[in-house]
């Protein structure tokens, strides 16, 4: 089959039929909003008859914008980069699910102009493939998902003005084009943006414009230069007007005329010193540009202007002058129940909710997103790497890199010029990307050439051009530290690019963890300019469960009978499926956070301001302090603090802490005053590990054996355990059990593997049996001892079944005279064990009702060894359902470190309280981990979705001596090798007592 033979969507040489070139963003005064509900009719292939307009029976309704699979057609389906149909560029499969849409319009009657207008019709979002037709004449086709598609409708509107027109629109699931749009997403179809009618006069209108502005050598004065494309029907008269935000007359004014043959026209403003743009201060002009012909106002744009200077300059990447560290994210489009067709606050929202958290970066991944996101962006102040809508991953499988063909070339570099002529007017777009993890060939070089050649102020990037031939920065993804340095240090202080990693922290499941140190290597190297977190969200759909609840769920790939899947990878994100904050955007803020506090005397901190335009512009609350010392970007200032008491009065056996937040003092566009920036914590004198209780002998210390129970009673407590299972089988405290029925403290090393684990180690650990170690008891013994303290001894060995290796075990249980009960360990690895563990603590099941945490450590949300920074020294306290954190996939989750004590109590307060103490030298931990659920290890392991945990009918109380880390091993490097739990011989004691009334 020759290219003349096959249809639009199987031939890579045809993209468009009719549709007008690509132009800026703008809507004139005369739209008219086409989406709403539409007729919509669904078919399994292109080529089935296509009902009447008026065959009632055929067709249904169909929310536009939206996808069909969330509407009830077909299914969604997500793939990471695996295409689901053979791969066989240009062809798609023959079962090609189509949707047939239909809906009326009229022009406005209002709509009224001496000499007429032409007409358009507007798609901002298809996918992936269309053709149009008005009244039953073809218009045209189009495809490019993601970028936006015009056809002139006028011939077949005509005078039209209240006249009834019917739009049809044939939108094809797969085309050709699907193979360059394998971006890691739902693979879901429709329109799914808004549609639009416009009308532009004949007489005359602007058809295009790029603004472009400039500053001088200094980085003060500026230069607006303007260049437009006009189609004028009779002489014409321009008037441009810049506006800044404060004033209601322009600051700069300019007139001309044009004749009617002009097409095209440049204008130059000088503007001198204006206020300029960057994500830290995004001050914004208005740009009005005013067409006149024959004395009639035919049109006025609107523009928002920001003047600033990006430069590949000594090696960096810089705006103004200076150099920008990213902090950013990547974003896709995502809303849980609509897809890709995200509602307009729920896009607002995220924006807000990044900066924040301090983020002040975006990328666009993978494609040209909402034009709101930019809007948004200029005016919240976020650098955005507008990405084209091009990635063919997928291809792997191949021998075929379609980046290299001849035969794609003009897709390839279509695509690069929808994106740069909608968005080439915003200021916060400061590099254009090629797209994304397309290998590397001719047609990334063509596109790079198009877009310097037309777009001389921004940079290009692309990361799959691992030689920076086409790519203004080294962009990697997903180094390790080593790596990264490596890379930064390379060439010494002769670079001539900068390197930053588009995609790290690998944010699935539990984590991330070891962002704080990539922040560190981040500032230590002067060509590291930061990178983009991966991803902001997870993008999980709403899916009944299916049961008379009518509950539902976030489904994941494989959910809907998708295959073949790439399962919860598409569940990776900083913010929930709801686009809520996790504790990874927690810990993000924090390692984000502009200011660097030391402690450099009892009394003097130093702080770094790590701004790349602010000066110090926060407060220091609870110190009477409003007002800091003025600190430029990069500067640090020493502040001495107005401790009410001296230390000497402040250290005792208590802990005494310095808790220090920064806030705003003033309304900020996305913020509040009294929003905190950033914060710090310093100990006030020297923490020392508390020791253990002083064991006071046992008034009439008798043991009462029952049959295989020990019994022991006291005044407040009545203390019995299990000399065959070696546990305690049950514990009182003023009436109150503290122990479940066979729940007693157990040596555990388990956990349910988080994403990281999981592709990182836990195959390593299921291969060692670490998820199924049994207890084989060698001897138990008790007696009292000296003290006159009950001592049991016993002496196990935990392992796993057919494998020759484990832990030879001691385990002490010395019960106090008040009934305070301390649990020794020593456990000696023997055999041929794993080199690392998941953990290692004492595991117990407590009576339900025990559902209170109340502890002081780190808190309020989860941490980690390697994922602690947002952690605030404090006494918390939380009920279980808000200590875990159930990801969409259930994995370990909801761990505290660095705590000191901790009590699971009941309502009234009565409960248990626990210490950990470790007894190997030269320790230099402090405090312990611990976390209670309502769910086992093993639950957590074997539901695949949080609807699907079944829970005890306990609390489940863990109490580590250590853990770990979490990495991003999902996709990138597991944990650093200093927060990996190595295995060693263990010495520690787990003291429990009653507490409360």
């Amino acid at each position: 089959m020759n290219n003349h033979d096959r249809p639009d969507y199987w031939n890579e040489g045809v993209f468009r039929r009719n549709r007008l070139p690509p132009r800026a963003y703008f809507l004139p005064v005369h739209h008219k909003l086409l989406s709403g509900r539409w007729n919509f009719h669904y078919a399994s292939s292109p080529l089935e008859v296509e009902p009447s307009s008026d065959n009632a029976d055929a067709w249904s309704k169909i929310d536009v914008p939206g996808h069909w699979q969330l509407q009830g057609y077909g299914h969604p389906h997500y793939t990471n980069f695996n295409y689901p149909f053979p791969t066989d560029p240009p062809f798609v499969p023959s079962e090609n699910p189509t949707g047939l849409y239909e809906t009326d319009f009229t022009v406005p009657s209002e709509w009224v102009i001496d000499g007429g207008f032409t007409y358009r019709l507007r798609f901002d979002g298809v996918d992936s493939a269309f053709h149009v037709w008005v009244d039953g004449h073809e218009v045209g086709y189009s495809q490019g998902s993601r970028n936006t598609a015009e056809f002139d409708i006028s011939e077949h509107v005509g005078p039209g003005r209240g006249r009834t027109l019917k739009l049809r629109v044939k939108v094809y699931q797969w085309s050709d084009g699907s193979y360059i749009e394998d971006q890691d997403m739902w693979w879901l179809s429709g329109i799914f943006r808004d549609v639009f009618l416009l009308a532009f006069p004949q007489k005359g209108h602007i058809e295009d414009f790029f603004v472009v502005p400039d500053l001088d050598c200094h980085y003060q004065d500026a230069r607006l230069d303007i260049s437009l494309k006009m189609q004028l029907a009779a002489p014409a008269s321009l008037e441009i007007r810049l506006f800044d935000a404060n004033s209601q007359q322009p600051v700069v004014f300019e007139s001309c005329t044009c004749n009617r043959q002009t097409t095209e026209h440049k204008v130059s403003l000088e503007v001198s010193n204006p206020s300029k743009w960057t994500a830290e201060h995004p001050n914004l002009y208005q740009l009005h540009i005013t067409l006149f012909v024959l004395g009639d106002k035919l049109q006025t744009i609107i523009q928002p202007v920001g003047f600033r200077k990006i430069e590949l300059k000594s090696g960096n990447l810089k705006i103004n002058g200076r150099t920008i560290l990213f902090k950013g994210v990547n974003h896709h489009e995502h809303h849980p129940q609509f897809g890709r067709a995200v509602p307009v606050e729920f896009l607002r929202k995220d924006l807000l909710t990044m900066k924040r958290h301090n983020i002040n970066a975006i990328r666009c991944s993978h494609y040209p997103q909402d034009h709101r996101l930019l809007t948004f962006a200029n005016e919240l102040g976020l650098y955005v790497l507008d990405e084209a809508d091009l990635e063919c991953h997928g291809m792997g499988a191949s021998s075929r890199n379609l980046s290299d063909e001849p035969a794609w070339e003009a897709a390839y570099l279509d695509r690069m010029q929808q994106l740069v002529h909608r968005d080439k007017n915003e200021p916060c777009v400061f590099m254009w990307s090629l797209g994304n993890e397309s290998f590397y060939g001719k047609n990334h070089v063509a596109m790079y050439e198009w877009a310097k050649a037309y777009d001389k102020t921004r940079l290009v990037h692309y990361e799959g051009d691992h030689l920076a031939r086409v790519s203004d920065v080294y962009s990697f993804m997903y180094l390790t530290i080593s790596d990264l340095t490596s890379r930064a240090t390379a060439e010494g202080n002769k670079y001539k690019k900068p390197l930053w990693l588009q995609e790290y922290g690998h944010s699935m499941g539990t984590g991330p963890g070891g962002l704080k140190e990539y922040q560190e290597t981040f500032y230590k190297y002067e060509r590291l300019q930061g990178g983009f977190i991966w991803e902001w969200a997870n993008m999980g759909l709403l899916k009944k469960i299916g049961d008379k609840s009518g509950a539902s769920f976030y489904a994941y790939g494989g959910d809907f009978g998708d295959e073949p899947n790439d399962g919860n990878f598409v569940v990776d994100g900083l913010c929930d499926s709801e686009h809520r904050p996790g504790p990874g955007l927690v810990e993000l803020k924090h390692v984000f956070q502009p200011l660097v506090v030391t402690m450099k005397e009892p009394r003097t901190i130093e702080i770094k301001n790590l701004h790349d335009f602010t000066s110090d512009e926060h407060q220091l609350v609870n110190s009477g302090i409003n007002l800091l010392p003025d600190a430029g970007p990069d500067s640090v200032v020493s502040m001495h603090l107005p401790l009410d008491s001296p230390q000497s009065d402040l250290l005792s056996n208590a802990e005494t802490w310095l808790h220090l937040s920064f806030r705003h003092r003033s309304q900020l566009f996305w913020a509040d005053p009294d929003h905190e920036v950033a914060w710090a914590q310093f100990p006030l004198g020297r923490h020392k590990s508390p020791s253990l209780p002083r064991l006071g002998r046992l008034q009439d210390p008798t043991v009462q054996q029952e049959g295989n129970l020990w019994h022991v009673t006291g005044p407040t407590f009545s203390f019995s355990f299990d000399r065959i299972h070696a546990r305690i089988h049950e514990w009182r405290y003023k009436g109150q059990n503290l122990i479940a029925s066979k729940g007693g403290p157990q040596l555990t090393f388990w956990r349910a593997p988080t994403d990281n684990d999981k592709g990182h180690i836990s195959g390593t650990w299921k291969g060692y049996g670490l998820h199924r170690m049994t207890h084989e008891v060698r001897s138990v013994k008790h007696q009292i001892n000296d003290s006159g303290a009950l001592e049991i001894r016993v002496e196990s060995w935990v392992a796993p079944p057919i494998l020759s290796w484990g832990f030879q075990t001691s385990t002490i249980y010395t019960l106090h005279s008040d009934g305070k009960l301390v649990i020794h360990i020593h456990a000696a690895p023997r055999g041929r064990a794993p080199n690392f563990l998941p953990r290692v603590g004492l595991e117990m099941m407590l009576p339900q009702d025990l559902k209170f945490a109340r502890w002081f450590g780190l808190g309020p949300g989860p941490s980690y060894r390697d994922m602690k920074e947002a952690g605030k020294i404090g006494l918390w306290k939380r009920g279980v359902d808000e200590m875990m954190v159930i990801c969409d996939m259930p994995q370990e989750n909801g761990n505290r470190t660095h705590t000191r004590w901790v009590k699971v109590i009941n309502d009234e307060g009565i409960g248990l309280k626990a210490q950990l103490h470790r007894d190997e030298p030269e320790q230099t931990k402090t405090g312990f981990d611990f976390a209670i659920s309502k769910y086992t290890a093993a639950d957590l392991d074997q539901a695949q979705h949080p609807h699907e945990l079944v829970g005890t009918d306990s609390t489940v109380f863990r109490i580590d001596e250590d853990h770990y880390g979490l990495g991003t091993g999902s996709c990138g490097p597991g944990p650093w090798e200093s927060h990996k739990l190595t295995k060693r011989e263990f010495n520690f004691s787990v003291s429990l007592e009653g507490t409360g009334i």
